[in-house]
């Protein structure tokens, strides 16, 4: 069998787009990127959680981090802080004297308090749980920080903006019954105890120094929309904002979600359930607006509620005093408008959505949009909407990709979109119109619509499967992704003395200074080899990875090292590449047989004293004497694991017995789990 190495990158455009600068910001730890923000500068800001791992808990702690970056993508600062427990940044906004304001959750007791106005977690330790506000000074020190949401019962900040006078809003959820609200806003009920949880939304304003509450408003409701009886009656009671943004004349505007029915609506407001939007007057003594987006669908039988709903997930504001609003849904009564770009839903799953609502709150424009959900939107200097989110696995693709795309000012067009890997978690649009971009595993990057693309790389994973990110180990067989990489003319290494070269069409791939073996190179993908062991690091170090594509440099693109990143080749379909003992290749024509040996071929195994320079392997070597094997739950010894004949260094062959059933007697998929690295995909069984 010929194993494919060559992933196809999954790319679809129908406008350029100037692509600047692509930056991975993990180190031995990863980063999971929450929100991203921007400044007058064009400079970018991150936030999320830097994941600690401890053997046998993963994400077992955690702490939050800040990172600045420069408007050429160089990191200015990384600022790191938390307690013992699980802290995560959730929300960030800049101000106008260059502030970085911070928002989130915290499962600390000691977190790290500064000014603060809530000083005890909320919930009680062990088990509570609070919001979060940081602020820090232009350098990233940290210079106030505080527990935020209740200290009776649990709470999380989500979202964060900051007004011209540095004032700031936020947003989030708390059960709590002590949050404090002020008067002429709702101060609904809620409980952290009792035959049921009522949470609510909140909506504060703090002054510049974080020390004192402006005004604060608390959103909750009493009643679900609910079929099941005295099922009903156990039901939390949940609502919490996901997003908040103020205009020019200092309005906040809130979007979030619910599975209450009677929330506050103004007078004209919609009713419905599930995802809500809110306006708070510059006075913050009233409440300009509060509707839902849209009404329910049907009953769920197994939940006893509403099966069909709309979900927001962030929102936007422009200088007018109008929201813009984002999410998902598989409502077939989502209010589209007549003209919208897509008014009805494509298929049966969810479909992300776009809104405009005016300054009373109504609905200006709304559209649905052919992909499974958007996680943020942003406005552009003319008007026009951009969103970024989930694209799922499009077109047989190996790994989740996100889309970009770009609505005009009124919804009726899709003027501009890609799917791509690395922008579909976090998105904010600078005064110039460049367009700033997280994916959640660590990958910023900025984009100037209308610009021709500039040279670089976006990302790498592993050739066989995994993430998409900037993280690499040795003896792995990568794939480089990018833009102009490469040349036009793809080109297929062709080994030379049982050796893989080092310069292939002009190009090379160099870490730290040194080439690595290549085994395809094109315009928008490089596959080559991490050698192993790599030379003075190991996975506590980052690399410099950059590539030279005849005469022109490309900009360096940091990489974390990690000491295994293992992944099983896979078909198309996503089930595993894998040969039959018979020597035939399995699918559902053509199953294993029970008691037979079947082969199959990873990379990232890394074994230690194990050389890997892209030699191609000339014989048998069995690199993992013990390694196990789960196939559809039931475990087996692997006969041997280790270097695969005639390929390269860095492949691995996994030869198995197929467990003794009893499997069904028609052809069957059944998840493979290799060493506990994890189901990495499935295999045909009869």
């Amino acid at each position: 069998m010929r194993i494919i190495l060559f992933l196809a990158f999954v790319g679809s455009w129908t406008a350029a787009y100037g692509a600047d600068f692509a930056m991975y910001i993990g180190d031995q730890y990863p980063y999971q990127v929450a929100a991203v923000a921007t400044d007058a500068n064009g400079n970018t800001y991150v936030t999320g959680a830097r994941i600690i791992p401890i053997p046998g808990f993963p994400n077992a702690l955690s702490d939050v981090f800040v990172t600045k970056l420069d408007a050429g993508g160089n990191i200015v600062f990384t600022t790191t802080f938390g307690g013992k427990g699980l802290d995560q940044g959730n929300a960030i906004a800049v101000d106008s004297a260059g502030n970085i304001w911070v928002g989130g959750s915290t499962s600390s007791d000691n977190f790290p308090l500064r000014g603060a106005i809530q000083i005890e977690l909320g919930g009680g330790n062990p088990g509570g749980e609070s919001g979060f506000l940081v602020k820090l000074a232009p350098d990233g020190t940290v210079v106030y920080s505080s527990y935020f949401g209740g200290a009776q019962g649990i709470s999380s900040v989500n979202g964060v903006a900051t007004d011209a006078g540095g004032n700031v809003y936020l947003t989030g959820t708390t059960d709590s019954p002590d949050f404090p609200t002020t008067p002429g806003l709702p101060a609904g009920m809620v409980n952290s105890t009792g035959v049921y949880v009522t949470s609510g939304a909140f909506v504060s304003k703090l002054d510049p120094t974080g020390s004192k509450i402006l005004y604060s408003a608390l959103l909750a409701g009493a009643a679900v929309d609910c079929s099941g009886g005295s099922s009903c009656f156990l039901m939390d009671r949940s609502t919490g904002g996901v997003g908040i943004g103020v205009d020019g004349a200092g309005e906040a505007f809130i979007t979030g979600n619910t599975n209450t029915v009677d929330l506050p609506v103004t007078p004209g407001g919609m009713p419905g359930l599930g995802a809500f939007a809110a306006k708070v007057n510059t006075a913050g003594n009233q409440l300009a607006y509060l509707t839902y987006l849209g009404p329910p669908g049907g009953m769920d039988v197994v939940d006893y509620g509403p099966s069909e709903t709309i979900n927001a997930s962030a929102i936007a504001v422009d200088a007018a005093g109008d929201a813009y609003l984002t999410g998902s849904t598989n409502d077939a009564n989502f209010p589209a408008t007549a003209g919208a770009f897509q008014t009805t839903l494509n298929g049966t799953g969810n479909n992300a959505f776009a809104m405009k609502l005016d300054s009373s709150g109504g609905v200006a424009w709304a559209t649905l949009f052919n992909e499974p959900g958007s996680n943020s939107i942003g406005i552009d200097s003319s008007g026009d909407v951009w969103l970024t989110g989930s694209a799922g696995f499009p077109n047989g693709a190996l790994f989740l990709t996100e889309f970009l795309a770009e609505l005009s000012a009124d919804g009726s067009k899709l003027l501009s979109s890609m799917t791509q890997a690395f922008a579909g978690q976090s998105l904010a649009v600078d005064s110039s119109g460049i367009l700033h971009l997280s994916s959640e595993n660590g990958l910023i990057s900025t984009i100037t619509p209308g610009a021709a693309p500039t040279p670089h790389i976006t990302g790498i994973m592993n050739a066989a499967q995994g993430e998409y990110s900037g993280r690499i180990a040795p003896g792995e067989i990568i794939s480089i992704f990018g833009y102009a990489i490469g040349p036009a003319a793809p080109a297929s290494a062709v080994p030379q003395n049982g050796q893989f070269p080092a310069s292939l069409g002009s190009v090379q791939v160099l870490v730290n200074g040194t080439a690595i073996p290549l085994i395809y190179v094109s315009a928008s993908q490089i596959n080559a080899e991490i050698p192993a062991p790599l030379t003075d690091l190991d996975e506590n170090d980052t690399v410099a990875i950059q590539v030279v594509n005849g005469s022109s440099m490309l900009p360096d693109f940091r990489a974390a090292v990690d000491q295994t990143i293992f992944g099983i080749f896979l078909n198309p379909d996503g089930t595993v590449a894998a040969i039959n003992q018979d020597g035939t290749l399995n699918s559902k024509a053509n199953p294993a047989q029970p008691g037979s040996f079947v082969s199959i071929w990873a990379t990232g195994f890394n074994p230690l004293l194990v050389t890997m320079n892209g030699s191609i392997s000339t014989a048998a070597n069995d690199w993992c004497d013990g390694c196990s094997i789960t196939v559809g739950g039931v475990s087996e010894t692997v006969a041997d694991a280790g270097a695969a004949p005639s390929l390269i260094d860095g492949v691995m062959q996994i030869n198995f017995l197929i467990p003794i059933g009893p499997w069904p007697s028609n052809p069957t998929t059944f998840p493979v789990n290799f060493n506990g690295f994890g189901t990495q995909g499935e295999i045909w069984i009869q």
